[in-house]
């Protein structure tokens, strides 16, 4: 029988050892429905945006000793400019806005020179200088509670890393204050924060808007799959039509299961663009991952076999064949094996072909782990 810290047991011990045992549960158990109480008043009133649409949001920018050599206004316009194209109207200033939701910009690491080996501002660093670190920082806080990133939290990353490569790669070199105006108008955050907060709705606005540019839509896309966004799920067959963001669709559909195979698979069979058959391959490999479903084993293994394929497609069917491990392609891949390390180059695309076609071969030897790789 199983007892929970509210259920007093009784057992016959000495005077004061039982006093004791009793003294401990009660205590435990009252420690117990205090927890309980605090659990309850923290998370049933506060709850984190996205169920109901938050129009309006906090703005607050820390730039610390930096607003001595820059203009802060210019920098706050711009993030405000960012929101606005999301449909958020933006209160300025240190409180929270009436919806209780709070934009944190922290600038206060803002370099009042920033170097590079022949220059003293941002510009394409060579191949041993590393990349510059984002200029600010971005947090949310809701009821005055910082939060931490749950449903972008690899692309809020990722997403400003690619960012500074971009204004590195800039012909004209950039000084801090550029830099950091540059920053936002290249980084999308509006974008991340949309859809960290479950405002599926606005994204679906934006993307249906003739002027939104290729790169907002490809994120857009991109975050719709991430978040596993149901409402998101008809834009995403519907994108597969349009070339410039067919690669974006096919790649977020894969979060989506085995609805999704219908729709990438006769893009698979397309040999007319590797490009998009790599995503849609890289696509049904997710499913793979996340269902163990290896029905469409042995066209996998059809193609991952077939020179003629390219060899990048070949690469995210090797992953998937490991991903959902079917002993029906051991023999494939271990003929493959050695072809592919029979040839001696150290082409990175070759490199990341072996990679692939060994680690599969050691999941399904042994029965996979059912993961993403």
């Amino acid at each position: 029988m199983r007892y929970s810290l509210n259920t007093l047991i009784v057992i016959p011990f000495p005077g004061n050892f039982t006093k004791i045992i009793l003294g401990v549960c009660c205590v435990l158990a009252l420690a117990e429905a205090a927890a309980a109480q605090l659990s309850d008043l923290r998370y049933s009133r506060q709850p984190l945006p996205g169920g109901s649409d938050i129009s309006e949001v906090g703005l607050a920018v820390d730039f610390g000793s930096a607003q001595d050599f820059i203009q802060p206004n210019v920098i706050i316009e711009t993030l405000q400019h960012r929101l606005e194209t999301l449909g958020y109207r933006v209160v300025q200033g240190s409180t929270h806005s009436p919806d209780g939701l709070l934009v944190q910009v922290d600038c206060r690491a803002l370099p009042e020179k920033i170097s590079s080996p022949s220059s003293g501002a941002l510009k394409t660093p060579s191949v041993n200088v590393q990349p510059l670190p984002p200029p600010c920082r971005l947090a949310y806080r809701y009821q005055r509670e910082m939060i931490h990133w749950k449903k972008v939290d690899r692309l809020i990353y990722s997403e400003s890393a690619a960012t500074m490569k971009q204004l590195a790669a800039l012909p004209r070199a950039l000084k801090p204050q550029e830099c950091a105006k540059q920053f936002f108008q290249f980084y999308d955050f509006p974008v991340l924060l949309a859809a960290e907060w479950g405002h599926v709705d606005r994204l679906l606005q934006v993307i249906h808007r003739p002027s939104t540019p290729v790169s907002r839509q490809r994120l857009i896309l991109t975050v719709l799959g991430e978040t596993h966004m149901e409402k998101g799920y008809p834009i995403l067959i519907e994108k597969l039509q349009d070339f410039r963001v067919a690669k974006e669709a096919a790649q977020a559909l894969g979060f989506f299961g085995l609805p999704a195979q219908k729709h990438l698979l006769p893009i698979l069979q397309d040999y007319s663009n590797p490009l998009l058959q790599e995503a849609a391959a890289k696509g049904l490999g997710r499913i793979a991952a996340t269902t163990g479903n290896s029905q469409h084993t042995p066209l996998y293994m059809k193609m991952v076999a077939d020179s003629t394929v390219n060899i990048r497609v070949r690469t995210q069917l090797a992953w998937a064949l490991g991903k959902a491990p079917d002993m029906r392609a051991f023999s494939t891949l271990l003929e493959l094996e050695q072809q592919i390390w029979a040839q001696y180059s150290h082409d990175p695309q070759l490199q990341e072909f072996r990679e692939a076609v060994d680690w599969s071969i050691r999941e399904v030897k042994q029965g996979g782990h059912g993961d993403d790789f």
